[in-house]
């Protein structure tokens, strides 16, 4: 024995088995061989690539810019137009390392790529290919995002994944500079920094409760506020521990002290950023922050004193996975989102523990406890699909394991707030389930085909199918005295929307490549990375597709400014923002190629902007997001036009039934005989959408009928054509309506009238719309309005209400005060199972006695009582943009 100790044993280097007969040299290997000094049979993808699940690239020169081994597949177009590493952010100008020492954060781990990048980008134009990679039955494509890694401030590199929004902003950047050229959007000095907010509370914990009424508050806006999303206690049981632990608080455990000191921390993050606070809410809330230390954290610091989940794990119950999970909710609403990634995951590895993951274990339960282990397996479910969708990370439950159950309503015994919250949570886990299928058929696998999304578009009509009726997002903008209904609604559909954004993204990226090419050539990429006509996601079959995506993303914008105007809307909310945020970066990609030509992008991507700087007032997430939005948005005012001449002319009839599948539209309507034009929407960029299935022509797509089979029309709301007070129908008009003189051009129109429930009586009620519109845009004819209301009709005009025919005459009166004239277009929808309700939702042009003039856009629901000409309203509750005048 020497003192040297035992010598080192080598580590075999991975390779994969070698079946083939002698090995044959190859004059060119792949990058990513080169790199690990692995064997390359110099195919692409060659066996090591394959074997590993690795990126096969080959670095291209312009001296030898064809692949050294043929191959039967076509190069799928990429957007790593620079060249760059996949793994790796790239400065193109010299010297570039925006101020973060990029490099340096990871001397060890990063040297190789970074000297790769140079080696690719020596000569300005080199590209790189990412092959497609042929499966048995159907031919997939490798998905063009990245996957990046980001500085969070500290020294340290952060994985996000492909389906990270963060992933696709790169991968657009990239898009828009090799088109535009640089700009404040593509060289934004944090684009390599990804924000992470800290506890800025020195001062030690207090254990000090709020006062009784204040804690009431916060319990209260805890439930209301994480609806749809979290379902970890019972509010009855809360109720009855809360008054124990203020009548005796030494006699409770401390375990579950921590767990109400983690309650009001995330429902004080929620509320206190609200809107619509009554009086005595907000003298509770300046009591609340007249300290100089955040309570909120100062919350979440007395619960981890009192019971740290972290230095019991090992021994982790309920009440861990409880607190863990509160944990983690409370760390997205700091900006904390890689801690509550690691919080989370001891979350879930506790209730594997313990078996929430199997109902045979809750059997030995009581059926309290059974009700509630399943509720916090569905709200770690869905927990863990929203984090691994938000950073791209695998999910940490397996889809085998993913939780199934039925809807409360669909149950006996299950109404009113606890069939509320019940469902919500359930169609959230359901969607949660095909963002979970999404994320492992495409984003895991990094490929997608055009079976595959036909495949998953069906179980995404099914989900449609199932939600209960008062979840359905058209129902969003509807009025309801309870915000926590609104926001329920709010996120599930929000979820629902972003599956389908990332189950259409790849094919919108590769329409965006496919449109901006024209304009300089080959768009920068490549010889080998020119666009195929074998490429999956640019063939016929595809294009439905892109546009559902557009839509799906524009309908979430709308969602998101609905439930603002119904003061429903939380501003430091973490799944909100980040849903925003994702399909604002759709809207804006869709406003950059003009891939989608019937809906109104400017409308949505101005929408989309003051939605997030509204946000961002409170939340530095939302604060960052509005940034990369507003820079976005200044790019593409910019640039002239980067759309394709050859647009396709069949954009709409092609997407009708995916778009049906997605979003139970009505897309077998008739086209209009009678048409007039509709008010400019480029002049309101807080528009309504009081239909989700507006303008939709009948399908001539053959192609999709696998997925026409799948599909069975929804009963939804039917738009009538657009009606003015003072415009004639227009019998001649035909489906080329555009906006009026002075607005953006919206391509051809179609306006569908009713279909099987166009009946005399709907005729007549477009008349009585007529005759009300006239006689509210009459400023003499103030005895007449009552006259439309019954006796003891209730009237809401924003936020005033009247009562009775008397208190609607005066409201109708004060209202006309600073007025001179106004005028009213409108256009409204029914229901054929509602009768006699309608929605309605149009513009009212003001004049005011001073000389100024107005604009403002409204939706409204009306109620009707009686017939023929007894006909009046019973309920008539408008909504006012009162942001736009």
């Amino acid at each position: 024995m020497t003192g040297t100790g035992p010598l080192p044993v080598p580590i075999p280097i991975l390779r994969p088995p070698d079946s083939e007969a002698p090995r044959r040299r190859t004059k060119r290997a792949c990058s990513s061989c080169q790199r690990k000094k692995l064997k390359c049979n110099g195919l692409q993808p060659c066996k090591t690539c394959v074997y590993r699940s690795s990126i096969c690239t080959y670095v291209s020169h312009s001296t030898q810019r064809q692949s050294t081994a043929a191959t039967d597949v076509a190069p799928v177009p990429n957007l790593n137009i620079l060249g760059a590493s996949p793994e790796l952010p790239v400065n193109t100008a010299s010297g570039d390392t925006d101020g973060y020492g990029f490099i340096t954060g990871n001397r060890g781990g990063l040297r190789g790529g970074q000297e790769q990048a140079e080696d690719v980008n020596r000569d300005g134009n080199a590209g790189v290919t990412i092959s497609r990679v042929p499966s048995r039955g159907s031919e997939e494509e490798r998905l063009n995002e990245q996957s990046r890694l980001l500085n969070d401030g500290k020294g340290r590199l952060l994985y996000l994944g492909d389906s990270a929004s963060l992933s696709f902003l790169d991968t657009i950047r990239r898009l828009v500079e090799n088109t535009l050229g640089p700009s404040d959007f593509t060289k934004d000095p944090h684009r390599h920094k990804l924000v992470e907010g800290s506890i800025t509370v020195v001062k030690k914990p207090t254990h000090v409760l709020p006062d009784r009424e204040a804690a009431e508050f916060l319990i209260d806006s805890f439930f209301s506020n994480t609806v749809g999303i979290l379902y970890v206690l019972d509010r009855e049981a809360c109720a009855r521990e809360v008054a124990q632990i203020y009548e005796n608080p030494l006699a409770v455990e401390q375990s579950r002290l921590s767990i109400l000191n983690l309650v009001f921390a995330v429902g004080l993050q929620m509320i206190r950023s609200s809107t619509g606070h009554s009086f005595r809410q907000s003298l509770i809330l300046k009591r609340l922050d007249a300290s100089p230390v955040d309570r909120a954290e100062l919350f979440y610091l007395n619960a981890t004193y009192l019971h740290d989940p972290m230095q019991g794990f090992e021994d982790g119950d309920m009440t861990s996975i409880q607190a863990l999970l509160l944990i983690t909710v409370f760390m997205l609403t700091v900006a904390k989102r890689n801690a509550a990634w690691a919080y989370f995951g001891m979350a879930v590895r506790s209730a594997y523990a313990l078996g929430l993951h199997r109902k045979e274990t809750d059997l030995g339960f009581a059926p309290s406890e059974q009700r509630m282990r399943r509720n916090i397996w569905k709200s770690l479910y869905v927990m863990d699909c929203f984090l691994s969708a938000m950073l791209g990370r695998p999910n940490s439950i397996n889809s085998r394991d993913a939780p199934q159950s039925s809807f409360a309503t669909d149950q006996h015994g299950a109404e009113g707030e606890e069939s509320i919250e019940a469902d919500a949570l359930t169609a959230s886990t359901r969607a949660s389930q095909l963002i979970g299928d999404v994320l492992s058929s495409v984003y895991a696998e990094r490929k997608i085909s055009v079976k595959l999304a036909h495949r998953l578009s069906s179980r995404f009509h099914s989900w449609n199918e199932s939600l209960p009726p008062i979840l359905r997002w058209q129902n969003i903008s509807l009025p309801n005295e309870d915000p926590r209904t609104t926001l329920a609604q709010l996120r599930v559909n929000l979820s629902y929307f972003h599956g389908v954004i990332l189950l259409a993204r790849p094919f919108l990226l590769q329409r965006v490549v496919s449109l901006v090419h024209p304009s300089k050539g080959d768009g920068g990429l490549s010889n080998q990375s020119k666009i195929h006509s074998r490429d999956e996601t640019s063939s016929a079959s595809a294009g439905p597709f892109p546009p559902a995506c557009v839509r799906s993303a524009v309908y979430s914008v709308d969602a998101v400014q609905n439930a603002l105007l119904k003061r429903a809307l939380p501003r430091r909310d973490p799944f909100v923002i980040y849903w925003l945020f994702s399909a604002a970066l759709v809207v804006f990609c869709d406003g950059f190629a003009n891939v989608c030509t019937d809906v109104d992008t400017a409308r949505a991507m101005q929408t989309a902007l003051s939605l997030m700087q509204y946000l961002g007032e409170v939340d530095p997430l939302a604060r960052r997001y509005s940034q990369i939005l507003a820079a976005f948005h200044a790019a593409i005012s910019r640039k002239e036009t980067v759309a394709a001449k050859d647009r396709l002319t069949a954009t709409r009839a092609s997407s009708d039934d995916i778009f049906n599948a997605f979003f139970g539209g009505s897309g077998g309507a008739e086209m209009g005989t009678a048409a007039a034009q509709p008010p400019n929407p480029g002049s309101a960029p807080l528009d309504f959408r009081g239909s989700s299935n507006s303008n939709i022509a009948p399908s001539t797509n053959t192609n999709n009928a696998s997925v026409i089979s799948a599909i069975q029309t929804a009963t939804d709301w039917q738009p009538t054509y657009w009606r003015s007070s003072s415009l004639q129908s227009d019998p001649k008009a035909g489906a080329g309506v555009t906006a009026k003189e002075g607005g953006p051009d919206l391509g051809p129109q179609t306006f569908p009238v009713m279909t099987s429930s166009h009946t005399p009586q709907h005729e007549s009620m477009d008349d009585w719309f007529k005759a009300f519109y006239a006689v509210s845009d009459d400023g003499t004819a103030h005895e007449a309005y009552p006259s439309f209301f019954t006796e003891d009709s209730k009237l809401i005009m924003g936020d005033k209400i009247g009562v009775g025919r008397q208190e609607i005459l005066k409201l109708r009166t004060d209202m006309w005060t600073a007025v001179s004239s106004r005028h009213h277009t409108f256009e409204f929808f029914t229901n054929p199972s509602l009768p006699d309700t309608y929605l309605l939702q149009g513009t009212v042009d003001y004049g005011f006695k001073d000389g100024r003039k107005g604009h403002m856009a409204w939706v409204a629901k009306a109620v009707f009582e009686g017939e023929g000409k007894a006909r009046r309203l019973g309920f008539y509750q408008v909504f006012l943009n009162a942001g736009q005048r």
